[in-house]
Formats: structure tokens, sequence, C-alpha cells
């Protein structure tokens, strides 16, 4: 897989974090900030590019929240990952409180 390809996984990753937690919040417009992203990266040895291919994430974050989508963010490299998927991320997300009746 090319480092491009490799960010276009990290991108469709990346929505499925944002639809995973619409699903579970409800509602997008409660992600205060997003705090963290922890991007793993399955490749071989010598492989250096692991940052380029996990910006597929966060560029869709910033994208996706604007200024509150800017995040910390670390990238590894790991010889193998569940499945054979080629990218995962973690994410860490500050919510507003939801609104009470």
């Amino acid at each position: 897989m090319s480092v491009e390809d490799g960010y276009e996984a990290a991108k469709y990753v990346g929505l499925n974090l944002c639809a995973t937690l619409k699903n579970n919040i409800g509602d997008l417009d409660r992600v205060k900030r997003v705090v963290k992203l922890l991007g793993f990266v399955n490749c071989i040895d010598g492989f250096t590019q692991q940052p380029a291919v996990v910006n597929g994430c966060s560029d869709l974050m910033v994208k996706v929240f604007g200024d509150k989508g800017v995040h910390a963010r670390s990238a590894v490299g790991t010889n193998s990952l569940p499945l054979g998927v080629p990218v995962e991320v973690e994410a860490i997300f500050e919510l507003e409180p939801e609104a009470k009746l």
C-alpha cells in the first residue's frame, strides 16, 4: 500500500470515528474539542512515514470540527494490526455537557 493509500485509509478511520461518536452522543455539535489521536500504522521494518499516513485522520478532524479539531497526536508503526487492517486510530474527544430538559 502506498503512503497515499494509507492516508485514505486513515481518513476512513476518521469517518468511522465520527460516525461512532455521533451514534453514541447524538450530535457532533457536542464536541468541544478533539484532544488527542493515537494512530497505529501497519508497516514493514524501515518504513518511516507513519505521520504522513495518520495525517489522513488528523486532516479530516480539522475539516469536520474546524479549530476544535486541532489536536495532539502520536503516530506509531507496528508490524501487524488486528485483521490485517492498515491503520488503527484511538481518539479522545472533550464533549459539552448534555442539555438538561
